[in-house]
């Protein structure tokens, strides 16, 4: 940017170097091209720093929207906690086992799709999920 109004302010000195006469209609076409390229400069300086602001805005909100999007779109996993453990929240539901019998509280997240398997973590035995889900 600081190029443009190098090159508009290098043509005003050229301008006063020649001795530019305003008093013909030629002098007075050219010293007012030279003032709306001088206009020009300044609002295409003030244009440029107005889009590095809004650029600076529009990756902020970049990087928002792409931790919501983590945030709703990741898949929550189904956390398993021991059957020893005091566990009083909501959302727990106890488990048996269908390979080694063992009975397993399991805390259920958020499931979208009935489909998805777990595992137990006491044999590595795969059960569906709907079998947690309250």
């Amino acid at each position: 940017m600081s190029d443009l109004r190098s090159r508009v302010a290098y043509l005003h000195g050229l301008a006063e170097g020649l001795d530019l006469n305003t008093g013909t209609v030629e002098g007075r076409v050219l010293a007012g091209v030279l003032d709306v390229l001088d206009d020009l400069a300044e609002e295409v300086g003030a244009l440029s720093e107005l889009h590095g602001e809004l650029a600076d805005y529009v990756g902020e909100m970049d990087d928002d929207l792409s931790a919501v999007e983590e945030e709703v779109y990741t898949e929550p996993e189904i956390i398993f906690i021991p059957d020893e453990a005091q566990v009083e929240e909501d959302g727990v539901s106890l488990v048996c086992c269908p390979n080694c019998g063992q009975t397993v509280s399991a805390a259920a997240g958020r499931m979208s799709a009935a489909e998805e398997e777990v595992t137990c973590p006491v044999c590595g035995c795969t059960m569906d999920a709907d079998e947690i889900m309250e």
